[in-house]
């Protein structure tokens, strides 16, 4: 499989805890994606990452919902469950290079627009910033001259 993004290494390390009994749908996945790393990938990233893996045959739908393949879940049955997040994205995208894609998988094609509804909805169910939070992203102050004598 190539080339190997960040965003499908994180959509697939994202997909183990969302899909775990069943398939996950896309809110989903976008709450197990932020709990994997808070910065999420722009829609547009997101949206190409679900149509690389799904055409490679590692994530599939079934009626709207995502989860991974027996494919996908042998291939990350490799990668550690525990440790630092850059180290499990570096061996995942390890067991990508190695991985030999089946051809003519059909594509997950999602639009930016459902990506972004998605994380607004994640967004919205978050609860509201404490004070302290809030006066961390405050700009302060302006430094003031030091006077000299």
């Amino acid at each position: 499989m190539h080339p190997i993004f960040d965003a499908d290494a994180l959509l697939l390390l994202a997909l183990v805890p969302a899909s775990k009994r069943r398939p996950a749908p896309l809110a989903e996945v976008i709450i197990a994606l932020a709990s994997v790393r808070p910065e999420l990938p722009g829609a547009a990233r997101l949206r190409d990452a679900f149509a690389r893996l799904s055409a490679h045959g590692l994530v599939r739908e079934t009626e709207g919902a995502f989860g991974l393949t027996e494919t996908a879940q042998t291939l990350l049955a490799r990668v550690r469950a525990k440790g630092e997040l850059g180290a499990r994205l570096f061996s995942l995208k390890q067991e990508l290079a190695g991985y030999d894609a089946p051809a003519d998988q059909p594509a997950i094609t999602l639009s930016a627009a459902q990506i972004t509804d998605a994380i607004k909805a994640w967004q919205a169910s978050l609860p509201p910033p404490t004070k302290s939070e809030r006066f961390a992203r405050r700009p302060g102050p302006a430094p003031r001259p030091r006077r000299r004598f």
